[in-house]
């Protein structure tokens, strides 16, 4: 069970030391304050953004999509998405028409984009889509289709939902993507009504990965954000991100949205390293140091294994619970929500993958604190029932370890989604970790004397029947180099293994010496 233990929680360690942290790290730097005062900028007229395709109304409703729209009136004349050079053609908005017009854009290429209506704010799925990407011979397939959960196979088109005037414009630096519906449809999978004079909360998403393919978790690409579609247009425009524009302005509004985002991969790099570290290369090496303590009676030092066995540990909690916290303080930006168009818990929260990492988070730092309470809480050495407390304590902790080598294999999906790469730089270190310790162990276990260091039976006379069936397999066997000389559990969990056996320094009268000072473990 050791030896899995190690090869499964080495197999997750590179995850974070991987990757060093990037520099400047905080969202309320420079590039997060000069996007709250163009977001402000942007709203103090009170209407809506300028289009410059010829639509009512622009927004930029994730760092990298904006959505055009008209709320009646014709659809749009051309070129493609294009209204023409006159902006205000499209008119007012007119809610009795039915008719909506969208644009969307984006800067991905080769993918889709898409915009949906979910029944509940922020979720995936139910909702009610639009769906556009190029096809592969050059055309373009812009449909409706109906979210039912959070598979590919969850994503079907509807046919009985008219999307007319469809186009699609695509070059080097940009996707655009424009349709109509019909007001009374928009929702209409979703078992939603939408009312065009309130606030609507729509899903945005944008992925340079074929369609049906995992999209990227980059707040970039995918947000809710609130959309109200019968505003009064005339506002100027936000000077945020838009295709193609190389002004001085948008490529410094670009490189400030880099900058953002860099910060934000920044402390996700930084909450790897630290739960990568803590778990994957403290945790273990405290593991080791206890279970063979044996290797540390050259030293001379009874009870050092524990004294390094505390300090490792202690450490460790403490990286894992920074590395917990960062996430909730750090990964949000208010700023970059206000740039973005939405609000500050406006995001779409549920996937399936980051589900499971959150939760599988909250219930390691659960039984972490767990495992601290239990560590002060210990019974002396030779108290009746301290094997019951080793069991408990020699298992929990094994078992903390195992799962989160499995939720740092998750945050590596995670990564690679977020980042859009293949996250080799933190695979290839994992990989070698997982060498490294399953080696370490293994050799250890090979070199460990029989009965000494190892997980030991219940001391004789303890009395419960479930004691035997528990500590099967781990039961002390003699020491052939001690002349028949049984180690007791109670004086290695004492840490005074400084017994008159080749492993030791210590003369006979020193080793009695030390016996004489049990420490506390």
């Amino acid at each position: 069970m050791c030896s899995m233990f190690h090869s499964v929680a080495c197999i997750c360690i590179l995850l974070a030391a991987a990757h060093s942290v990037a520099g400047g790290c905080g969202f309320s730097g420079a590039a997060g304050r000069r996007h709250l005062m163009q977001a402000a900028t942007a709203d103090a007229s009170g209407n809506c953004s300028r289009s410059w395709l010829g639509y009512q109304c622009s927004k930029l409703v994730c760092g990298r999509i904006r959505m055009h729209w008209s709320l009646g009136g014709p659809p749009p004349s051309g070129p493609g998405c294009s209204y023409g050079a006159n902006w205000s053609t499209a008119g007012l908005p007119d809610a009795s028409s039915g008719l909506l017009h969208i644009a969307l854009q984006t800067d991905v290429v080769g993918g889709y984009v898409a915009a949906s209506w979910p029944r509940t704010p922020g979720i995936m799925a139910p909702a009610d889509s639009v769906i556009g990407f190029a096809t592969a011979d050059g055309g373009a397939d812009i449909r409706a289709y109906g979210i039912s959960g959070w598979t590919p196979d969850s994503v079907q088109p509807e046919p009985t939902l008219s999307v007319t005037s469809t186009a699609l414009e695509s070059n080097a630096m940009s996707l655009t993507i424009c349709f109509t519906r019909n007001t009374s449809q928009v929702g209409k999978e979703a078992g939603i009504v939408i009312d065009p004079a309130s606030l609507q909360y729509m899903n945005f998403v944008a992925s340079s990965e074929p369609f049906k393919e995992r999209h990227l978790l980059r707040q970039d690409y995918k947000c809710t954000a609130r959309v109200l579609l019968a505003a009064p247009p005339g506002g100027a425009d936000d000077g945020g991100w838009r295709p193609g524009n190389m002004s001085s302005g948008g490529a410094s509004a670009a490189a400030q949205d880099e900058a953002v985002e860099d910060e934000r991969l920044s402390y996700m790099r930084l909450h790897g390293a630290l739960q990568f570290t803590g778990w994957m290369v403290l945790v273990p090496a405290g593991i080791l140091a206890a279970r063979h303590r044996w290797a540390f009676t050259p030293l001379a030092l009874a009870g050092l294994w524990f004294q390094v066995h505390r300090a490792v540990q202690m450490l460790a909690a403490v990286l894992i619970v920074t590395g917990f916290v960062l996430p909730w303080t750090s990964f949000d930006s208010s700023d970059a929500h206000v740039a973005q168009g939405t609000g500050h818990d406006d995001y779409i929260s549920e996937d399936p993958l980051l589900e499971s990492h959150e939760r599988l988070a909250i219930t390691l730092i659960s039984g972490l604190g767990l495992h601290v309470v239990l560590a002060v809480l210990r019974p002396s050495p030779d108290a009746p029932r301290r094997w019951i407390w080793n069991l408990v304590h020699w298992w929990t902790g094994r078992i903390l370890a195992l799962l989160a080598g499995v939720n740092i294999c998750l945050g590596i999906s995670l990564w690679r989604r977020v980042g859009g790469g293949s996250g080799s730089e933190w695979v290839v270190p994992l990989v070698l970790f997982a060498v490294l310790w399953t080696g370490l162990a293994a050799w250890l276990e090979w070199r460990a004397p029989p009965g000494l260091g190892r997980d030991s039976a219940p001391p004789p006379g303890a009395d419960s029947s479930i004691a035997a069936s528990l500590t099967s397999g781990f039961t002390s066997s003699s020491n052939p180099s001690s002349s028949g000389t049984e180690v007791s559990m109670a004086r290695l969990a004492a840490g005074t293994f400084a017994p008159a056996v080749g492993y030791s320094k210590l003369g006979e009268g020193q080793a009695g010496v030390a016996s004489s000072h049990p420490h506390r473990s």
